[in-house]
């Protein structure tokens, strides 16, 4: 608070003073009493340079700096401006009326004011140094991704190295004693790629005239975005994310022409045909239920088929884009189930001209549906409730059929059981029985391929999710031909799929865990007869 000094004498030549009050000529101006006049408070005591509201001190700049009404009381500015906002209309310090256009900024001398031009200086270089901070880390970041993406090349040339040394060693070596070796093939690791960090992968497949893998996945930090990464064969850091359905996708299949059309269905209840050249959506079909899988038929391009909860198949022709053209609907009441698999059969005494006769297999059984005379389909029960299926795999150029049955009170192990189908009769043979894993945490899809020596027998390649192996069995003489290891790869996770690829001439097995995609090459060697493990 300032207090205000008038002074009412006047001083003589001789230095006395003189007590004759001058009238004040101004009648608003009121005057001091005459015991303030007795005893003047000095200007350098008082209450000292503070505003009187928030007893701060004044500053020269910035939103406290000193300014006053129109009354003369002084203020911090942003203090007044404060009190004046909140309706109050007077000043705080003689209740004189006040308005906000009564502030004035204030420039004196004889006013002490706190000089806060270090202050902003110094506010001013610690924001310079914050921008040059987050700079720094963004050069951090970005070096630390290029440090990474070097050392996993670095790792692949060291990989490919070894490869190409073990080929030196081999024909260094000639293949002239036989009688102790045995000639056969195998798969090697190529390489290995980061596909997901919080949700699980659960599906994949592979075109093998594009040469593009798609994983589906949901796009991170995203609540309703999923769809599918698309990644190159021939570069694999040439991946994209695509955006298909609201909801998780749970099957996939590509066409088989090489259009590079990708079938998709989702729990979202839509089934959608995507084009991967152009990643644009091509068809979408709403079915009204919730849809398990897809496929493609093998013998007409434009058919596909969707497998519903209900344990029901829609029959879709892509040049008919409102609505599906047939339905297929269990008679079994154990078979109104989800439908876990649908592969198309060819039949020569078929008598369809939609669809041939077609393997569906659901959680609780395997049938054969062919349609009759009267073109509707008829099923023939192949494997009745003999337990929870998890996977079914069919491999057409031999006619086998590889059934995967769930842990349960019965078998305490997953069951890979191998038969041989006579499309023409409805019926199938048992071959043999695989034991796999006695733990099943997520559902597990297996594969029946033929051997890419050309040697007339298939493989059997299966995951073991209790120590985290695939196990991979030849027909020939059933037994386990070689272990791919993934259980030293703590970031690997669950083995969930496996199934061949095709790409550039080459021959792949690719593997599938929860959070990366791993692709073996398949390579001929000469070594014992033994079982081969190989850590990826």
């Amino acid at each position: 608070r300032i207090q205000i000094l008038f002074e009412m004498s006047t001083v003589d030549n001789d230095g006395g003073e003189n007590n004759t009050s001058v009238p004040d000529s101004s009648p608003k101006r009121k005057r001091l009493k005459t015991s303030d006049q007795d005893n003047p408070i000095p200007a350098t005591q008082g209450d000292g340079p503070v505003c009187p509201i928030c007893l701060d001190s004044w500053s020269s700049t910035g939103n406290h700096r000193l300014v006053s009404l129109k009354c003369g009381h002084l203020f911090g500015m942003i203090c007044i401006e404060k009190w004046l906002s909140g309706g109050a209309g007077k000043c705080p310090q003689c209740n004189g009326p006040a308005k906000k256009s009564d502030i004035r900024a204030i420039y004196a001398k004889v006013i002490c004011a706190v000089d806060n031009h270090e202050r902003d200086d110094a506010l001013r270089l610690l924001e310079a140094e914050k921008l040059k901070r987050s700079r720094l880390e963004q050069l951090h970041l970005k070096t630390s991704m290029q440090c990474q993406m070097y050392v996993s090349e670095n790792t692949i040339m060291r990989k490919k190295i070894q490869e190409l040394e073990t080929k030196i060693k081999f024909l260094e070596n000639p293949r002239v004693n036989l009688g102790s070796h045995f000639k056969h093939g195998l798969y090697l690791f190529k390489r290995s790629i980061s596909v997901s960090h919080e949700k699980p992968c659960s599906v994949f497949d592979s075109d093998s005239h594009s040469g593009i893998l798609a994983v589906a996945k949901k796009l991170e930090n995203a609540q309703t975005q999923n769809g599918v990464l698309k990644i190159s064969s021939i570069d694999s850091y040439c991946a994209e994310f695509i955006s298909i359905h609201s909801n998780q996708i749970r099957d996939m299949k590509f066409n088989p022409e090489g259009s590079a059309l990708l079938l998709t269905c989702s729990k979202d209840k839509d089934v959608k045909l995507t084009c991967l050249k152009s990643n644009s959506n091509v068809l979408t079909y709403h079915t009204g239920r919730d849809t398990w899988c897809c496929n493609w038929s093998s013998q007409k391009s434009n058919v596909m088929f969707c497998g519903l909860q209900n344990g029901e198949v829609l029959v879709y022709d892509i040049r008919n884009t409102r609505d599906y053209v047939d339905k297929i609907v269990p008679s079994k009441p154990y078979q109104k189930c989800p439908v876990i698999s649908i592969n198309s059969l060819h039949n020569e005494e078929a008598v369809s001209s939609v669809s041939n006769d077609i393997l569906i297999g659901t959680l609780q059984g395997l049938a054969h549906y062919s349609k009759n005379h009267e073109n509707e389909f008829c099923d023939k029960v192949l494997q009745e409730q003999a337990g929870a299926l998890s996977s079914v795999s069919y491999e057409p150029e031999k006619s086998m059929i590889l059934v995967t049955y769930k842990p349960g009170s019965k078998n305490k192990k997953e069951r890979h059981v191998l038969m041989k189908l006579d499309v023409t009769t409805s019926s199938c043979e048992e071959l043999h029985s695989f034991e796999g894993s006695p733990v099943q945490s997520l559902r597990s899809r297996t594969c029946l391929l033929e051997c890419p020596d050309k040697d007339g027998h298939a493989l059997v390649c299966a995951g073991d999710q209790s120590n985290n192996t695939v196990n991979i069995w030849s027909t020939k003489d059933n037994s386990l031909m070689q272990t791919l290891n993934f259980s030293f790869d703590a970031n690997a996770g669950t083995i969930v799929s496996v199934a061949p690829q095709r790409a550039a001439g080459f021959d792949y097995l690719v593997v599938l865990t929860s959070q990366r995609i791993h692709q073996y090459k398949w390579n001929i060697s000469s070594m014992p007869h033994e079982v081969i493990t190989i850590d990826s």
